[in-house]
């Protein structure tokens, strides 16, 4: 199964170190929104959301395949 990493770039710039073996690409995609509310969710709690903040999904040679920002995971209404 193919490695992917999860680079993280809100406030601080967090390069991924360890990568997650996962069947697809598809199932990193999924892995990035959850990551992300979970992210946006710690944000919330601190009083602040960047919705432009973003995970990068990442293959094993460090080339970004796909992009999440926080805006994608969540649905925002008022």
């Amino acid at each position: 199964m193919p490695i992917y990493r999860f680079h993280i770039v809100n406030d601080i710039d967090v390069p991924a170190e360890e990568g997650e073996e996962l069947a697809n690409l598809a199932a990193a995609h999924l892995r990035a929104i959850d990551y992300a509310r979970d992210l946006a969710a710690m944000a919330v709690r601190q009083g602040r959301l960047d919705l432009a903040h973003r995970i990068e999904v990442e293959d094993e040679q460090g080339e970004t395949l796909l992009t999440v920002t926080f805006g994608d995971a969540v649905d925002v209404s008022r």
